[in-house]
């Protein structure tokens, strides 16, 4: 399956690769191997956190979410997609089944490949409680925020049935849902379009099933890394949309330290002052 960038057929979409991986079982991994790859650009949820909260990107998702027809529903998430020749990470594992229906009713063409990560429960668990679930452990996160609201009602409800899971008394019920997903697209994907693949697997593992040919040795494999958390994950967790947010973070981090720094040479220069000993006084009859 060589990477082509001609028309589909009419009403077709140009999607070639799709990853219906949860995030922590790397998305952002596979998503930079599909650039290089020729399959760019790739949807990641970096790609809407990047565009802003007030983006037009996020709307066919968010119509997607309300839908209630199937069909229509799926038409809407390939909108989302439009310009993009894979995807991968959420909203899009959200909307698995919508993009497993859009290949049956022939939204997306025979030749679409679906990746699905070769990772636990247990494993994916372990990476995204430290991480994408942080906020989590202890009790459910604020939904104050614009971004947050559509994490929950993009992600999460479609994910785990619910916007909020208190952790980690409901560990078992991620864990379970994890699994669940795991099998249901197993069984629902069409013969022949499913790719089981992990990042150990590195070229491979990906360019094999994708009849394609490894890169050369110039061109690394785009390993990210392993548990640690992208800025993306971070931003998804805490509800912020942008690095505005962070921006906004260090302007008052520094006007606290403007307003401390008066006080501290105050306290410094009183301090000293108890410590330096007082001039003589002069003595007026010499």
């Amino acid at each position: 399956m060589a990477p082509a960038h001609g028309a589909s057929p009419r009403g077709q979409s140009d999607l070639l690769v799709i990853g219906l991986g949860w995030p922590r079982t790397g998305t952002g991994t596979l998503c930079d191997a599909l650039d290089l790859l020729g399959f760019g650009p790739c949807h990641h949820l970096r790609t809407l956190l990047l565009a802003g909260p007030e983006s037009k990107r996020w709307r066919p998702w968010d119509l997607a979410a309300a839908e209630e027809n199937r069909t229509r529903r799926a038409e809407l998430v390939l909108q989302a997609l439009r310009g993009f020749s894979s995807a991968t990470d959420v909203p899009v594992a959200g909307f698995w089944e919508d993009l497993l229906h859009a290949q049956a009713v022939g939204l997306l063409p025979s030749s679409t490949r679906f990746i699905l990560p070769r990772r636990t429960a247990a494993e994916w668990y372990a990476s995204a409680e430290a991480t994408v679930l942080a906020g989590w452990r202890e009790g459910p996160p604020a939904l104050e925020s614009e971004h947050a609201q559509r994490m929950g009602r993009l992600v999460w409800s479609r994910l785990f049935g619910r916007e909020r899971l208190q952790l980690p008394q409901e560990q078992k019920v991620a864990m379970d849902a994890y699994a669940a997903h795991q099998r249901q697209v197993e069984r629902l994907a069409l013969p022949g379009t499913l790719v089981h693949w992990a990042p150990e697997d590195g070229w491979a593992g990906l360019c094999g099933p994708l009849g394609i040919p490894e890169p050369g040795p110039e061109v690394a494999f785009p390993w990210r890394h392993q548990r640690g958390s992208s800025v993306a994950e971070l931003l998804a967790v805490h509800g912020q949309s942008d690095g505005s947010q962070l921006m906004q973070l260090g302007r008052a981090a520094l006007v606290l330290v403007n307003l401390l720094v008066p006080v501290v040479v105050l306290v410094w220069f009183c301090c000293c002052r108890g410590h330096v000993r007082a001039p003589a006084a002069v003595d007026k009859d010499d």
